[in-house]
């Protein structure tokens, strides 16, 4: 009995190491880390933990995007803005002051409120007889002052429609309400004032030439104006060339 027992044991001791053999031989051993050639080595640096105060950029988006070209003109246009400029566009010929009088350019002066590119609330006022730039004799002082409304004056309240065409021409519209003054002498001397209130019709185009010149023409109707003081005071068709130097 103890020799079938002994053997029995020396069988499981020959099994067990034949295990243990075969599993070593399974075993990968890994080999050593390299050594670097410069100093010992230094650890990545922690990422920064995130601000709760910043918002943090997603993968794959960019901080502007870009429309394309077919939505580019959707883009939301610069806030109202209002102006206020001198349209009289005098055509800056030197013309030097002599002993008899001086040049003087009657003023065109229009104000507004421009709510997008296309769309302007304007105001407009002009003398009675704009005659642009003319010798004023000093004999006449209000004339060689260039004093505004000496003979009367034509102002307006309008909606203004401008709609560019092209890179070069742009056409225009306005509709609104006038008020005019007429100021002169009646047979026996006497001060005389006029007044006309009455619609406001005004259309026109430009077309530049380059960065220095253009040509403009332009319809304005005052009211009754034309009828009552005759056409020589800003009703009408005008054409006219700007040089700037």
């Amino acid at each position: 009995m103890k020799a079938v027992q002994c053997a029995a044991i020396a069988a499981s001791f020959v099994t067990c190491g034949a295990l243990a053999q075969a599993l070593e031989d399974q075993v990968v051993v890994a080999p050593p880390a390299a050594v670097q050639a410069r100093g010992p080595a230094t650890a990545a640096p922690a990422p920064a933990a995130a601000s709760p105060l910043l918002p943090r950029a997603e993968a794959g988006l960019s901080a502007t995007p870009s429309l394309s070209a077919p939505f580019a003109r959707l883009q939301p246009q610069p806030a109202w803005h209002a102006y206020l400029r001198d349209a009289s566009a005098p055509d800056r010929m030197p013309r030097d002051p002599s002993a008899f009088g001086r040049w003087v350019t009657d003023a065109r002066l229009l104000a507004g409120i421009e709510l997008t590119p296309y769309l302007a609330l304007e105001g407009g006022y002009v003398n009675l007889v704009d005659r642009g730039t003319y010798f004023a004799d000093y004999g006449r002082i209000d004339e060689a002052a260039g004093a505004m409304g000496v003979k009367g004056a034509n102002t307006h309240a309008a909606v203004k429609l401008q709609v560019p065409v092209g890179e070069r021409f742009e056409a225009y519209g306005k509709l609104g309400m006038a008020y005019s003054e007429f100021n002169h002498r009646d047979a026996k001397g006497r001060s005389v004032q006029e007044t006309d209130a009455g619609p406001y019709v005004g259309a026109g185009a430009r077309y530049r030439i380059n960065g220095k010149a253009s040509v403009s023409a332009g319809y304005e109707q005052y009211g009754d104006t034309a009828n009552k003081w005759g056409t020589g005071n800003n009703n009408g068709l005008k054409a006219k060339l700007n040089v700037g130097f």
